[in-house]
């Protein structure tokens, strides 16, 4: 795959992320103002259960098709076949808990929600499928477009069922019609009649893969929650509304990129010839990657203080702002070592990934509680940092790493390098006026590349320049046309 064409699929994917992120974001919004917080609760309670079960489904069938490709009909008929079944397994097991957690809950009508998510199950297992093949294809503009309407279609349906005083039926309608939708949209770009049935020859191996991506996805799941468990355990909802409001706040860019990341780069990784190839594509991943966001956070930092927050949110979640800084940087290592973690789905490895994510889990769950003991939600988000930011990418580099035989120091030095140059320009632009921080930041952060890192600064001009070209020969045309429509 040359440039252009990486390029090219790079944009539609994070067209797809962005726009789907937004409209989810436009349609809580939405339901914020007509629904009542403890419907949101109902709601909420549900979710718990299909992130879940959707751990089992999504990123597991169709990363084994983007690693093993589409090509043989018999990897793409049997992990048609295992994902649905394991879809099937999942929705009768939580038609069978349905009961249970409604009465421990306490809310009689969970037992039906979970019934529409239980049906949901079953979309989700086909579709992760058909997300698979498109994404080994590299048929992104498909994908983004099916995803972007059938997200579309639920901000309607949720809005429209709220208007129509459903309640929190609303979410289930309007999660049953996105599946609905995704389904049938990216099924008919797949263009492949898949046949139920398992070969047995290849059986083994995709139950291998689907089982080390699901430990990948569990080990991430609870990396990703057990802040949350602790703080609303330990602190209270308050302090957790505050800590998931700048949660939020402060991974949005990273989660985007995850997943324009996660679908390009594997395929693009998944076709490389050899480990050379593959060693000098994740550096150059990885190096330009580190080299943008590091400044990308760092005036996020600057930028983004309590009159901000003030201004835009109300004062009301000021308090958020401590811990900012500190998820700041988990968000940047969190980006930088989710190329790690595709390379390693890309080479057929989710095992490793599901041991690097499971082996700290634990040291993460005990950071937290200490640090909700010693400093509240300061303390949680400072272990944040500490565990799942420094400790983890050490630890996942050196683990990936080994089991590549690929320089540790290589990569390390170009994961740390640009937050380390970032660190002399934040602490000199911390104390002028807001509206000159950027400015000076970018000038003092521009010379310390240049010092330090004399190659990436001129990427930054070749680029730069080119951009300005581009940009200059957009303009001069679109004058053109207005000069000529004018005469």
């Amino acid at each position: 795959m040359n440039r252009a064409s990486l390029l090219k699929s790079g944009l539609w994917t994070a067209y797809g992320a962005t726009a789907t992120r937004l409209l989810a974001l436009l349609s809580n919004l939405l339901l914020a103002r007509l629904l009542l917080p403890s419907e949101f609760g109902v709601i909420s309670v549900a979710y718990i259960f299909w992130a879940f079960a959707n751990l089992f489904t999504q990123g597991t069938a169709g990363s084994f098709l983007v690693y093993k490709g589409v090509e043989d009909k018999r990897y793409l008929d049997t992990t048609y076949t295992i994902s649905l079944l394991i879809g099937l397994v999942l929705a009768l097991g939580l038609l069978a808990l349905s009961p249970l957690a409604a009465n421990f809950f306490g809310v009689p009508d969970l037992v039906w929600i979970l019934v529409f998510f239980a049906f949901n199950l079953l979309l989700s297992s086909a579709q992760s499928v058909y997300v698979g093949v498109l994404t080994r294809r590299m048929q992104y503009r498909e994908l983004a477009n099916s995803t972007l309407i059938a997200s579309l279609i639920r901000v309607f349906c949720t809005t429209g069922c709220a208007l129509l005083g459903f309640s929190y039926w609303s979410f289930a309608v309007g999660d049953t019609a996105y599946w609905l939708i995704a389904f049938a949209l990216t099924g008919r770009h797949v263009k492949h009649n898949f046949r139920l049935q398992i070969d047995p020859e290849v059986k083994a191996e995709v139950l291998s893969y689907c089982l080390g991506a699901t430990g990948f996805s569990f080990g991430f799941y609870i990396n990703a929650n057990c802040d949350n468990v602790v703080i609303g355990k330990l602190l209270g909802s308050t302090s957790l509304g505050y800590y998931s409001f700048a949660y939020q706040l402060t991974t949005a860019l990273s989660t985007i990129l995850i997943q324009a990341i996660g679908q390009v780069g594997m395929s693009y990784f998944a076709q490389l010839p050899d480990d050379i190839e593959r060693e000098q594509a994740l550096v150059k991943v990885v190096e330009q990657t580190s080299f943008l966001a590091a400044p990308v956070y760092a005036l996020f930092f600057l930028v983004i203080d309590q009159q901000v927050i003030s201004f835009i949110f109300g004062s009301k979640w000021i308090p958020a702002c401590t811990v900012i800084p500190w998820l700041l940087i988990f968000a940047y290592f969190r980006l930088i070592n989710s190329q790690l973690f595709c390379m390693l789905s890309a080479k057929g490895q989710p095992g490793v990934n599901a041991k690097i994510n499971l082996f700290i889990a634990p040291l993460a769950v005990i950071g937290f509680v200490i640090g909700a003991w010693k400093g509240g939600i300061l303390g949680v988000s400072i272990a944040v940092a500490l565990i799942l930011g420094i400790v983890w990418t050490i630890y996942c580099w050196w683990v990936g790493c080994r089991e590549l035989s690929w320089s540790l120091k290589k990569f390390l030095i170009l994961c740390f390098k640009p937050p380390l140059i970032a660190l002399i320009p934040i602490f000199i632009a911390l104390n002028v006026p807001t509206i000159l921080k950027p400015f000076l930041f970018t000038c003092i952060y521009l010379v310390g590349v240049r010092i330090i890192a004399a190659k990436q600064f001129f990427r930054y001009q070749v680029l730069l320049g080119s951009l300005v070209k581009k940009i200059s020969h957009i303009a001069k045309s679109i004058w053109r046309k207005m000069r000529k429509s004018a005469t």
